[in-house]
């Protein structure tokens, strides 16, 4: 059966191979044949003769069906896949026709007798039909298990390249006297397309970035890690968020297709002067929430990367102070739906926030908003990656004065 050939299979090696299998496959046939009749040894080249005929015969057949018949009558999908029961019967129906067409041969030319009446003609059909079960059945077993070990080559291969990208994901945060950050990544699939990093950029500065690449699976981790590896690149010789953004833009533009980019915030602190300086590159807008009550959103930036090679890209700055809290998260979070429908939205990720009491541990926040997500979504599978990162501004250490500033320029959009 053709389902266990290569994808990649060409019709000349199909007919080459036909060509060495055909008289090996004839052997059990002419055996089978021989015992049936008798087994008289006389006999064996002449029934092995016939044996061979119908092999080739059904053979090429199938080959020519394969390479030449299969794509019109029975359709791949998107992802190249055609229906089991389609391709069975295709492929049934073929043998049987081709079986027939071998009987005609024979009787016209080394055995007269074969179809000579209705009883030889059914007989004859019986045993067609048994052998094309026989075939289909040995056949489907036997892609099915070449799948199963595709499958298994496959799946681990996704957990070790799960288990390289998992190490490129922080654990264990910086610590730092006056900010406190954590973050946390859930996948949909065994590699996520989402990342996220915090990366010394010099003496008590730090890099912060979250980032969402289109797309699940191995080309969104492979995305996602170059675009990292190219931030981690830059982190201590361009001071600029901006700078840097434009030149990740620039990379992923020449690196990939036009259908992959990424929405990538990323923000630069300065825990001596708390000023957070930052571009946002299309993602979801990170939420500011002030010790008073105010609540903030990060907008400014440009468009995301990868679309434009020549995209330039704004900084906005804040002032952060004791007690403020920065949440970034990606799409997974907020569009997050539940059975009836509706996304979690970031109006309740805000509520929740605002709700939980401000000396909470940025981890403990990351887990209190998992925690509703879970509750709001009742069972549901998310659909996508989900990524957190909390940075929380501690109090300053006895003996330091607090840095409190406000806004400079206005380049943080309330909301």
């Amino acid at each position: 059966m053709p389902p266990t050939q290569s994808r990649r299979d060409t019709p000349l090696a199909g007919l080459i191979r036909l060509a060495w299998r055909g008289p090996l496959m004839a052997v059990p046939f002419a055996l089978f044949f021989g015992v049936l009749n008798g087994w008289h040894t006389n006999q064996l080249p002449g029934v092995y003769l016939v044996a061979l005929i119908f092999t080739m015969v059904i053979g090429f057949a199938i080959w020519a069906g394969e390479h030449f018949a299969l794509a019109r009558f029975v359709p791949a999908d998107a992802e190249g896949r055609r229906s089991v029961p389609h391709t069975v019967a295709f492929f049934g129906v073929l043998s049987i026709v081709a079986a027939y067409a071998a009987a005609v041969l024979i009787h016209f030319t080394l055995i007269p007798a074969l179809l000579g009446n209705p009883t030889s003609m059914i007989s004859f059909g019986m045993f067609t039909l048994l052998f094309t079960a026989l075939f289909i059945g040995i056949s489907m077993a036997t892609r099915f298990y070449r799948e199963a070990l595709d499958r298994a080559r496959s799946d681990q291969e996704l957990t070790l390249a799960r288990r390289i990208q998992r190490s490129f994901l922080l654990t264990r945060f910086p610590a730092m006297p006056r900010l406190e950050v954590h973050a946390l990544n859930i996948s949909s699939k065994q590699v996520s397309g989402d990342f996220y990093d915090v990366v010394p950029a010099g003496d008590r500065v730090f890099l912060l970035a979250i980032a969402d690449v289109a797309g699940k699976g191995v080309p969104a981790a492979l995305l996602s890690s170059m675009l990292q590896a190219s931030l981690r690149t830059q982190a201590t010789t361009l001071p600029s968020v901006a700078g840097i953004m434009k030149n990740v833009n620039t990379l992923a533009h020449r690196s990939t297709t036009l259908d992959q980019f990424a929405t990538f915030f990323l923000a630069r602190i300065e825990e001596s002067t708390l000023r957070f300086t930052y571009t946002n590159a299309g993602h979801n807008y990170p939420m500011l929430f002030r010790r008073g009550g105010e609540r903030l959103t990060l907008e400014r930036g440009g468009t995301v990367v990868g679309i434009l090679e020549d995209a330039t890209y704004e900084e906005g700055t804040v002032d952060l102070a004791a007690g403020d809290r920065v949440v970034l998260f990606t799409d997974g979070i907020v569009e997050a739906m539940n059975r009836a429908g509706e996304f979690y939205g970031e109006e309740r990720l805000e509520q929740l926030v605002r709700a939980l009491p401000e000396a909470l541990a940025a981890e403990t926040v990351i887990e209190r908003i998992l925690e509703g997500l879970r509750a709001f979504l009742d069972g549901e599978e998310a659909g996508d990656d989900m990524t957190l990162m909390v940075l929380r501004v501690l109090e300053a250490p006895v003996g330091e004065s607090p840095a409190r500033g406000a806004s400079a320029g206005g380049t943080a959009a309330r909301g």
